[in-house]
């Protein structure tokens, strides 16, 4: 039980009294006294931001009165000291960082606005998604800051307080906030507005959207390794490269610079550790604003430095007297039942991710107006930074981003226009044909095609891989690894068919429940193996037990048999004993199969051993003398043709009935089953007096799928980063880049062709690691498939709402577009000659970039910061290979050669000349 809010009417000794509006907003807590607070100006200022008594109290404000109720529309204002104005439409996406904004975003469900559309009127009545951001600048005033939260309320009112609400920080705006403006938005500085100085500084950074930031002053102060710098005087622009940048986000910083109108005759592009390899004129020019002789490039990171967790905390909001106290909930997987008090608040922390509060639509309403403090307090308590993210949602209008951290949530038909339902409830029969003209199809049922192609199936242990003869009946056991390989089956021999599948092979991996991890780790090589070695229209798909995909399962045609190990059997060296392990197993006098599923994309048959109960709502094949197929009073007729055609494959069966079940089959299974089976139940004449040995279990096989989110991933200095794109479209993804496509079921991990070698390594790394980080309570064994860009399946095509095959066709690349902004050093030497590393017209020589790349990406520090002692040296120095932390320009002047001439030199001369330089 923790205290989080304190009421400011109730605490502000000497402040003036609040609004009537806000005295009832809130009620008085015991925080005043807590260490979190130290005085009451520090409870001041955590509430300046929802109790405001600077502006007038009016109803709503004109500016919002003329936004119809029923619009789809994108609006942002700004708030003034003492006004709010509307932003011009041409003013989208610029903002000054001494300001408060705000914006409201509304459309239909399902559908996402941004800063380019247009504002279009609805029917009455229908139902739209609302939500209303307010953005903090670095520099706002507290005035400013208590302007927008009493703005906010007028604005949540006139919608009748039913709008997500978003607070934003600069430096750490929310996906949502984001996909307003995907080219990018720009950050204004305060002390520059107005000025007639020309000469500007701007930092740029951001792997999707481009954050272009207006620095004070010029001065090296501000340069990183992360950040594109642009310098723009008067007479040209110079294109600064951090060599920690991205090469999306240095595409996008040309692209940013053509779009502010500079003619690319006056632009120079300068590479970090490379500008004494500028023309003598430009450099001259650099250093009357940058000298040279004090340069100095931060080594800091860009991307804040967040603590992934996906362990989500739920607190309950309840009052003992007035003072309000939070419970948290004893909750190992959220589920919407955990919200379910309609009449309070619920705090869900999401560590800094954001903190959401979630109010009940029975609950009052200084609830709703009061939540956004609450949820500040209680990010001041657990001292999370000044920027972190608070989100209130309304019970019935909550986003998908809120709705996704629940992963059984289902929406029905009242609270979503497009309710999210199992597949096998919406797709039963299909074909090969169909499925590749109808990407959508495919891509709800996640099948490729009808899984009549062929398969090769490989049994691989940490020393040996053993291919499968093939069989009726496909047994795997839980104590093995396995890998399917499967040529995709192609109905007609058209171009256009093909294409829409996109794939022709596909990989497999599965791996037992009980398999040991050398087996695993064998196993995931040989697969990868095989992959990399299909350069072409080939996928990758990664899975454990309990988490098969549809379409693997539809290759066996829903009779998958998953038998647990015989642990009395001893380890088999060849393959013929191999083969008869498992044949032994399934020829076994007896054992009880449970049948998951009602199709044949997603049924499969695994051993129940105990036996301690049986659902009624299953189908079960019990093997004794005879073969049994026994069915549950509330299985479907689906479920039990599935148990039907697994129990053929056993043999000769015959179907029962719970309830009606023969004296042959009590007296067959009775030797077998366990007591508790019975359910208190007594056996005369070897049948049950008072029913079936039935159990109350219910385990429905189909899974929900989830609202699928895509996610921006990377690698920076060893830690995983990733961000999601919401609203996403095809041309989101960019072929230098690395996605994570996560539809619940199957994880995609999309790799662009011109992603960096490091990551295309890394891959698998990256996805576990996403799994693992995403705020999604599941196991992090959830199946991952890998795709290439151009050879993406039709079960991921289907996922974007419309896919063009040339997207990419004519993609301009990052060097690509550099090349058009290169001036040659000097236009008389035309033939190619080498200074200092650079070819006369400003590029490296193919045979020196593998070189030059890698020693580019070591961090870089200053010549006399390398020549100090051993234990002065920055943690990330080498001490036996200093050398490589020197910026190009350092090593030329130092060593007079490029790195890539010293690399060449015999191992003694180097050493010597190390020492020479004070650098070994």
């Amino acid at each position: 039980m923790e205290p989080i809010l304190c009421n400011p009417y109730f605490c502000q000794q000497k402040a003036s009294k609040p609004s009537t509006a806000c005295s009832q907003a809130y009620r008085p807590c015991c925080l005043c006294t807590n260490t979190i607070f130290k005085n009451i100006a520090s409870c001041k200022s955590a509430m300046n931001e929802v109790c405001s008594n600077s502006i007038s109290d009016i109803k709503v404000d004109a500016s919002f009165r003329k936004i119809a109720k029923n619009a789809i529309c994108f609006h942002i204002w700004k708030i003034e000291e003492d006004r709010l104005e509307a932003e011009p439409k041409t003013q989208y996406g610029n903002f000054i960082d001494d300001c408060a904004y705000i914006i409201y975003a509304a459309g239909p469900k399902g559908t996402y606005v941004n800063q380019d559309t247009i504002t279009r009127e609805t029917k009455a009545g229908t139902y739209l998604d609302r939500f209303i951001h307010f953005w903090l600048g670095e520099k706002v005033s507290e005035q400013k800051r208590s302007n927008v939260a009493h703005k906010i309320q007028e604005l949540d009112s006139y919608f009748n307080n039913v709008a997500t609400e978003y607070r934003e920080a600069q430096g750490n705006e929310s996906a949502r906030f984001l996909s307003y403006f995907k080219k990018g938005f720009t950050i204004l500085s305060s002390n520059l507005v107005g000025s007639k100085l020309m000469n500007r500084l701007y930092q740029l950074h951001g792997r999707k959207w481009l954050r272009c930031i207006e620095m004070d002053s010029i001065s090296w102060d501000y340069f990183g390794s992360d950040y594109i710098m642009l310098l723009k005087t008067e007479s040209n622009a110079f294109v600064w490269i951090g060599r920690s940048s991205s090469s999306a986000e240095r595409r996008s910083a040309l692209d940013w610079v053509t779009k502010l109108g500079v003619n690319a005759n006056d632009v120079t592009v300068v590479d970090d550790g490379y500008e004494q390899s500028m023309p003598e004129k430009l450099k001259n020019q650099w250093n009357s604003f940058l000298p040279l002789s004090q340069r100095v490039v931060s080594q800091i990171s860009a991307t804040p430095d967040k603590h992934h967790n996906n362990k989500l905390k739920i607190y309950k909001c309840g009052y003992r007297g007035t003072r309000l106290h939070l419970d948290q909930l004893d909750v190992a997987i959220p589920t919407k039942e955990d919200l379910s008090d309609t009449t309070t608040a619920y705090v869900l922390d999401d560590c800094l991710e954001g903190v959401w509060l979630w109010v009940g639509n029975m609950a009052p309403h200084q609830d709703k107006i009061s939540a956004m403090g609450n949820g500040r307090a209680f990010v001041k308590k657990k001292k999370y930074p000044y920027s972190t993210t608070v989100i209130r949602v309304i019970q019935g209008h909550e986003p998908v981003e809120f709705i996704r951290l629940f992963p059984s949530w289902q929406s029905d038909a009242t609270e979503s226009a497009t309710p999210i339902k199992p597949v096998s409830k919406i797709f039963k029969r299909f074909d090969a044909l169909t499925l590749s003209q109808r990407p959508k199809m495919a891509a709800d049922t996640q099948l490729i095609d009808d899984g009549t192609g062929e398969r090769k199936i490989y049994h691989v242990t940490k020393d040996r891989v053993i291919e499968k003869p093939q069989s009726k009946a496909v047994i795997f056991l839980t104590n093995h690894c396995y890998v399917v390989e499967y040529t995709v089956m192609l109905p007609t021999t058209s171009l256009a068919d093909a294409q829409n599948v996109g794939v022709s092979t596909i990989i497999y991996q599965w791996s037992g429940s009980e398999a040991n991890t050398d087996d695993i780790s064998h196993c995931e090589r040989f697969a990868l193996n095989t992959f990399e070695k299909l350069q072409q229209k080939a996928m990758f798909v990664q899975m454990t037990e309990y988490d098969e995909t549809p379409h693997f399962l539809q290759i066996f045609d829903g009779k998958l048999i998953i038998l647990q190990s015989e642990k009395t059997m001893s380890h088999h060296n060849n393959n013929i004993n191999y083969i008869s392990s498992e044949l032994a197993l399934i020829n076994r006098d007896y054992f009880v199969l449970r049948i998951y599923g009602d199709t044949s994309y997603n049924s499969k048959a695994v051993e129940v051993y105990p036996l301690t109960s049986m659902s009624a709502r299953d189908c079960y094949v019990v093997k004794t003398s005879h073969v049994w197929v026994w069915c549950g009073q509330s299985s479907t007729g689906d479920a039990r043709e599935i148990a039907k055609n697994v129990g053929s494959l056993l043999g000769e069966c015959s179907l029962v009935v719970e309830g009606k079940e023969p004296k042959e089959f009590w007296r067959s299974v009775t030797l077998y089953m366990s007591q508790p089976l019975i359910n208190g139940s007594s056996i005369s004449n070897g049948s049950p007096q008072n029913g079936s040995y039935v159990g109350n279990n219910n385990n429905n096989a189909t899974k929900s799928r989830l609202q699928p989110q895509l996610f921006l991933t990377w690698l920076q200095r060893g830690k995983f980063n990733a961000q999601e794109v919401i609203g996403y479209e095809q041309k989101d993804l960019a072929p230098e880049s690395i996605y994570v496509l996560d539809t619940g079921l199957l994880s995609y991990i999309w790799i662009g062709k011109q992603a960096s070698t490091y990551e295309k390594d890394k891959y698998m790394k990256m996805v576990q690691q996403y799994l693992e980080s995403v705020p999604i309570a599941r196991r992090p064994t959830t199946a991952v498939a890998v795709i290439r860009q151009d050879d993406e399946p039709n079960t991921f095509k289907g996922l974007f709402e419309n896919w063009d095959y040339n997207l990419w066709t004519n993609y301009v690349s990052y060097e690509l577009k550099r090349q058009a902004f290169m001036k040659p050093i000097n236009m008389s030497n035309t033939n190619g000659t080498i200074t200092n590393g650079i070819n006369s017209n400003g590029i490296i020589p193919s045979v020196m970039k593998n070189h030059q790349k890698d020693f580019d990406l070591h961090h870089k520090y200053p010549i006399m910061i390398l020549q100090q002692e051993l234990d002065l040296l920055p943690p990330e120095v080498n001490p036996l290979k200093r050398e490589v932390h020197l910026t190009h320009d350092d090593f030329v002047s130092l060593f007079s050669m490029s790195f890539w001439e010293f690399d060449e030199l015999p191992v003694w001369k180097k050493q010597e000349l190390k020492k020479k330089y004070k650098l070994f």
